[in-house]
């Protein structure tokens, strides 16, 4: 299904046939319906859509035709005029009222044919056409003609007028392919004019979009009758701001697109110029990057990109190059755009190397992927190969032009260079893990250096740019910035990330990998050397993700769900945190652990510990205190004193980092002595601003010797399985007067206190007995492992699908793969938007992949399988941060990770009714002693379980060995999945 298209009928009127005479518009825009019963759709939705409501009983006669009066008329008109194409082509096909309406009307056209055998197209719209006394235009695209169909029997038409587009299309389910015919329905100019208003208005009013206002944009719609191109008519009066505001969501664009807007980049107007002509006239160097990526990208309307390449995205580069090529030709090369001229050239010349640059690396990488790799061998040799080609067309086009110095032309031609390292940073890091977990690193460190590198050159590109914003940030710190030589620093990191990127294709490149170099994983030596040669990157990313779950924690709404799994989540960051085992002396954690004292120290690392490492028969204990308000108010309070003691750290560390950043400048600039005079006498004076800041380490009072956390220590024992307060307090209150006088006694007395345990050993039995049985809560039973994940799973949706209407809406209706892509990106936006829901969802989904993680087989769950750090293991990211994966994440592609956690839960929340169904069989199996395969509820239980692909992996879960399948459910099971097959074939 596609978004609505204009179409001009005139152009196929070759019978002068009168539009006006028949009633129909000549100008029409085309509505896409479902393959599956297109006429029948086609004509309900036009035949109702196009009634006049206003006149009393139209709606309620053109209802009665179609059902026979099967159908409550209001709950019909409501679904009818609910029915936008313009802002949701999918939902009516999913709305019950429509569903049955087209259902009756297909039972009353079956009714009517002659005979059974005698499905034919043109005999069912005549059909049509006399059962509703109304007028129906063919349009047939192929054939380009019009042809008109009447009702028989000299019955007269009404004013009903139904247009139906037929266009063919090679059948691709057919082995021998043959060509099929698809209908379609149209609906007036003026109709849909109020319709694209509409959507226009519900898009307007997201949170996605917030600066574009109604009145720029509704101005652009006056044209009824074909699309406008949005872009264009936005550039074109200078609305910049707008625009990059629009394209930073292609899912924004997907919604003008369907609204009728064009979208595309490469659609010229009616002088010939594409939107990229232009967009490089404003001042705005970097929109052109903006939307050729867009464009490049096929409009996002297909899962494939530039990062994963397909023949279809190659196709998009030469169709690239020949609107930029025909940009320059029409234009004489940009010759009368005055003063601009020659910028626009050279942002033209620009774009076009930079569109040669994916042209190369993507044809290069779609052909090394289509080798075989029949052998683990031939895969590690195949990677390589990967990586080599993204580095040596790097290097190819390092550099862009040829006039003036160095320094000169990076910047002239600084936004080719910050958009080609984006590029690269991103392939590297999109296939460098998958490297890495087949092929061991020829040198050690290899690898990390080069990791580091890329990441290094952006950290700086951000810290050190044109940027005014980031230059204010700085005089905050104290930092006189506003020097022209300060974007050296960036160039400087730049030819060093170059010389790093040379040695490692040179060794890579020699070394021939042999038998004893093949791995199965990513050796756990590589993990921890990331980042280890530069500490205060590290420290950066630590500091951010600390401060970042602290102000979470404190921020969440009281006593709700997300409040304690957003303390649950900030408890794991700051144990984290204040790790120094095997850390570097100079580290920044030793500075944030001197604000604590000792005890505290150990109570917040044994929590972080506890709650990374539950066992399963732990996680009982952890939803029993999640229902403890008071407790959580304590350890909010708590989490909010040790902030104020950190407060001073965080400034520390961003000095830390630019004090780096700066040194490495003066190491390097010595590598430019012709180009750089004045430039070392710039970043010593800059070097001097932090001492300060290093005598404000070196002299930490430490303040937080009198910080406690009671209320954390007694989380921490809740977790472990020790007795609440509240339980230990009904312990005491059993314990007789006479036990409790003793226990004094005792305490007074040492060598009473042998005689007194004997005396009342019975009675200490049966009290601990009454309060709670250990032997329960010390051993995981049967079964724990499932309902613990199940628990999980159902506060996952509950927070993530069920507390929005809109996304619940698209979770329970999405079915194309557009519709999906849609519902991952609004839960992306309302992480990013909501830190609360963030911090939930990641420790809600830490606890699925912990417990998910007993079995092997649910592998794809914890390993990252797209994109950036491709391999990696997500339940280590959540448990101890990642700075390599979170820095670069952050820097070049924020939604990445985030959309890789949202599309592993929306995998279990998939999976959800078929693991309770599951649970519900093993409690009836284990309560009975056997499964009752009779039972029509076992049936439904069966039915259920098997839907799902996994069932098997998740019923050892059920199992004592989590990596055998419980064997009774299994074989119950297997007789179902038997059985269906035998009936399909």
């Amino acid at each position: 299904m596609h978004s609505p298209i204009p179409h001009d009928l005139t152009i196929y009127n070759k019978i002068g046939f009168d539009f006006q005479k028949h009633g129909f518009c000549p100008h029409q825009w085309e509505i896409s319906v479902p393959q599956k019963n297109c006429i029948i759709w086609g004509v309900v939705l036009s035949y109702l859509r196009t009634a006049d409501f206003i006149v009393p009983g139209n709606f309620e006669e053109r209802l009665r035709r179609l059902t026979e009066n099967t159908c409550d008329p209001e709950e019909a008109k409501l679904a009818v005029l609910n029915f936008n194409p313009f802002f949701n082509i999918h939902k009516c096909f999913f709305d019950q009222i429509l569903q049955k309406v087209s259902l009756s009307f297909k039972k009353i056209l079956n009714e009517n044919r002659p005979t059974a055998a005698s499905k034919n197209a043109r005999q069912d719209i005549q059909i049509i056409s006399t059962l509703l006394k109304s007028n129906i235009l063919i349009v047939d695209i192929t054939e380009q003609n019009l042809h008109l169909v009447t009702p028989s029997n000299s019955h007269c038409a009404d004013v009903a007028a139904i247009t139906l587009i037929c266009k063919e299309y090679p059948s691709k389910e057919s082995k021998q392919p043959f060509v099929m015919k698809r209908f379609t329905f149209s609906l007036s100019k003026d109709l849909c004019w109020e319709l694209r208003r509409t959507a226009l208005q519900i898009f307007l009013e997201s949170p996605e979009i917030r600066g574009v206002t109604e009145q720029l944009i509704e101005p652009l719609i006056e044209k009824k009758e074909k699309k406008v191109n949005i872009l264009i008519a936005l550039l074109k009066k200078n609305l910049i701001r707008e625009v990059n505001e629009l394209y930073d969501s292609s899912h924004s664009m997907v919604k003008l697109a369907d609204a009728g807007f064009e979208t595309d980049p490469t659609v010229p107007d009616a002088d010939g110029f594409s939107a990229f002509y232009y967009a490089l006239q404003s001042d705005d160097n970097n929109l052109v990057y903006i939307l050729y990526r867009y464009a490049a990208n096929s409009c996002f309307k297909f899962e494939n990109t530039f990062r994963d390449p397909n023949p279809l995205i190659i196709s998009n580069f030469s169709k690239l190059k020949e609107i930029l090529d025909g940009d320059c030709a029409k234009s004489n090369n940009f010759e009368k755009l005055g003063d601009k001229e020659e910028q626009v050239r050279l942002k033209c010349e620009d774009l076009q190397k930079f569109n040669e640059f994916l042209t190369r690396v993507s044809r290069g990488l779609n052909d090394i992927r289509k080798q075989p790799e029949s052998s683990s061998m031939e895969k590690a040799v195949k990677q390589k190969d990967v990586i080599l080609h993204i580095l040596d067309t790097y290097n190819a086009f390092f550099l862009v032009g040829q006039s003036g110095s160095e320094v000169e032309n990076y910047t002239r031609h600084k936004t080719y260079y910050d958009n080609l390292d984006l590029t690269v940073a991103l392939l590297f890091f999109d296939n460098i893990f998958l490297l890495k977990s087949v092929l061991k690193s020829p040198e050690e460190r290899l690898y990390s250096k080069l990791e580091s590198s890329f990441l290094l050159s952006a950290v700086t590109n951000k810290n050190f740019n044109f940027d005014a914003k980031n230059c204010q940030t700085l005089r905050d710190l104290g930092i006189e910035l506003f020097s022209t030589n300060l974007f050296i620093l960036p160039f400087l990191e730049r030819h060093n990330l170059r010389e790093q990127v040379t040695n490692f294709c040179s060794i890579i490149r020699e070394k021939k990998p042999r038998k004893k170099d093949i791995v199965k994983c990513i050796p756990q030596q590589e993990i921890d050397v990331m980042l280890s040669c530069f500490l205060e990157l590290k420290d950066e990313f630590l500091i951010f993700r600390l401060n970042h779950y602290l102000k979470t924690a404190l921020e969440t709404k009281p006593k709700g769900l997300k409040q304690k799994f957003a303390i649950e989540r900030a408890l794991q960051v700051i144990g984290e945190s204040l790790n120094v085992r095997g850390e570097d002396p100079s580290s920044i954690r030793h500075l944030l652990c001197k604000c604590l004292p000792d005890d505290t120290l150990e109570i917040l690392k044994k929590t972080r510990n506890t709650l990374s490492h539950l066992k399963s028969f732990q996680f009982p204990f952890k939803f029993e205190a999640e229902l403890d308000d008071s407790l959580f108010e304590s350890i909010q309070s708590e989490i909010r004193n040790m902030k104020a003691l950190f407060e001073e750290i965080f400034p520390v560390q961003k000095i830390r980092l630019l004090e780096f950043l700066i040194h490495r400048g003066l190491e390097s600039v010595k590598k430019f002595p012709q180009y750089t005079c004045n430039v070392e006498q710039t970043l010593v004076q800059r070097m001097e601003n932090f001492r300060e800041v290093r005598e404000l380490k070196d002299t930490s009072d430490g303040k937080g010797n009198c910080l406690s956390v009671p209320a954390i220590k007694e989380f921490c024992r809740n977790l472990m399985g020790f007795a609440s307060v509240v339980q230990r307090k009904k312990i005491l209150e059993e314990i007789s007067s006479e036990v409790t006088t003793r226990v004094v006694a005792i305490k007074k007395l040492k060598e009473d206190i042998e005689s007194g345990i004997s005396v009342d050993l019975n009675r200490f039995d049966n009290l601990f007995l009454k309060a709670k049985s250990v032997q329960k809560t010390s051993k995981c039973p049967c079964g724990d492992s499932l309902e613990n994940l199940l628990n999980r799973i159902n506060y996952l949706y509950q927070i993530s699908i069920d507390e929005q209407f809109d996304i619940r809406f698209l979770w329970e209706r999405a079915k194309s793969p557009q519709a999906k892509r849609y519902l991952v990106y609004k839960i992306v936006q309302r992480y990013f938007r909501e830190p609360s829901f963030q911090a939930s969802l990641e420790m809600l989904l830490f606890d699925c992949i912990a417990i998910l993680k007993q079995n092997e087989d649910f592998k794809s769950f914890w390993l990252k399988d797209s994109f950036l750090f491709n391999g990696i293991d997500v339940r280590n990211v959540l448990a101890h941060g990642d700075p390599l994966l979170e820095s670069v994440g952050d820097l070049l592609d924020p939604k990445d990770f985030a959309s890789e956690l949202v599309k592993k839960m929306l995998q279990l929340i998939n999976d959800r009714d078929s693991i309770e169904a599951l649970s519900d069989l093993w409690k009836k199996a284990t309560e009975s002693g056997v499964i009752p395969e009779n039972s029509p509820e076992c049936c439904k239980l069966k039915e259920c379980i098997v839907r799902c692909e996994r069932w098997k992996d998740y019923s050892k879960l059920l199992a004592e060995d989590p990596n055998v399948p419980c064997q009774k459910i299994v074989l119950f099971l297997n007789k179902m999945v038997e059985t269906k097959k035998k009936k399909r074939k």
